[in-house]
């Protein structure tokens, strides 16, 4: 079974706090941390300055090392049958577990090299990333006093329904069209199913030959994608956990504990889709106290998948093309300190309320799934 490879920042001026960062694309290479990139967790520079500079950070690559070798034959193995899979302690360390283990060795490390406890933990992450903050609290909501969860892939196994498995897996190709889809997307074009298959072709392909050796026939693949779902995908149920924490931790007269979720209206990967039904059953179920309390969404306009296309530059003469200008860690500080704190809010971001739209809104902007 892969190691968890794990890398741990604490900045020199330590404001005594403690991030955990998720991972983007499949996994991040834990040098991500290095060199003060840490600060850029919304692959979006901040004009208010570097985001995480004085805290301490962890992060870890859920032991599927770097996002292109994810689900290579090391990581994944074949089962007896399709059900062993997602008992494999790999695969349940990239779907959930790893997030609790790296929690814990960051927490060890930092205490042992400053001395202190943290006085408050956050999880931040983008994609996969945005997906393992959401699942850290609806696994362990007592860890974590809130959250920023960027384009998060909720439905995880859904998305790679969508695309189809190629018969073969050739890098230069799998790399050229995560390129392509890229650059597409950024000039406000519309990314083809195909280039998106062959652009995560490596992980599909790899999924698939995982369903034919588990003894699977030909719609094999998505009988283990829906195997996996449990393990992987988060639902609005699943953070019924952190409601209750929440309320409670507030009866007590504590701190919040506090979500933030935002999604680019025009992204490519994610689709906007995922985070508008997420959010709209999210407030079918959940009081609307609960919600005005403990969650903030943000649609921005003409954001993909970490940056914005040109549609928006046409709009805002010198935004960058990665260019958010918000600093989400300090609202998301703020606001677990302060129920009344100001937000303030990304770029061109089509609800500055932070309210969760409406279901006719969302569907206005294509941010729920077609009937």
């Amino acid at each position: 079974m892969p190691d968890i490879n794990y890398q741990v920042y604490i900045p020199a001026q330590w404001n005594g706090k403690f991030v955990q960062l998720g991972g983007g694309g499949f996994a991040w290479d834990t040098d991500v941390v290095a060199a003060g990139q840490q600060s850029n967790q919304q692959f979006s520079p901040s004009w208010q300055g570097p985001a995480l500079s004085n805290y301490a950070v962890v992060l870890g690559d859920a032991g599927a090392g770097e996002s292109s070798k994810a689900f290579d034959p090391a990581f994944v193995q074949p089962g007896r049958q399709l059900g062993d899979v997602p008992r494999q302690e790999a695969v349940r360390n990239f779907g959930q577990d790893a997030i609790k283990k790296t929690l814990d060795v960051g927490l060890y490390l930092s205490r042992k090299l400053t001395g202190a406890a943290p006085t408050d933990t956050y999880f931040v992450g983008i994609s996969t990333g945005g997906r393992q903050a959401l699942k850290a609290v609806a696994n362990w909501p007592d860890a974590y006093d809130g959250i920023v969860a960027g384009a998060p892939p909720v439905d995880e196994t859904n998305l790679l329904k969508t695309l189809e498995v190629p018969s073969v897996v050739n890098d230069w190709v799998v790399n050229w069209n995560s390129s392509a889809a890229i650059l597409t997307s950024l000039f406000g074009r519309d990314v083809s199913d195909q280039t998106l298959s062959d652009a995560l072709g490596a992980t599909s392909r790899r999924l698939a030959d995982v369903a034919i050796q588990s003894g699977a026939h030909y719609d094999g693949y998505h009988r283990l994608l829906d195997a996996l779902a449990p393990v992987w995908n988060v639902t609005p149920r699943d953070l019924s956990n952190f409601f209750d924490a929440a309320a409670s931790q507030k009866r007590a007269g504590k701190k919040g504990k506090k979500i933030i979720i935002y999604q680019g209206t025009s992204d490519f990967l994610v689709p906007c889709s995922q985070a508008g039904e997420f959010v709209k059953e999210l407030a079918r179920r959940q009081t609307a106290s609960d919600i005005r309390n403990s969650v903030r969404t943000y649609f921005v306009e003409d954001y993909s998948h970490g940056f914005y296309n040109t549609n928006s530059l046409l709009k805002r003469i010198g935004l960058s093309t990665m260019q958010l200008n918000w600093n989400a860690v300090s609202d998301l500080d703020q606001w677990v300190h302060d129920d009344n704190a100001v937000a303030s809010t990304p770029s061109l971001v089509r609800n500055s309320s932070g309210e969760i739209p409406a279901a006719s809104t969302l569907g206005a902007w294509r941010c729920l799934a077609a009937n």
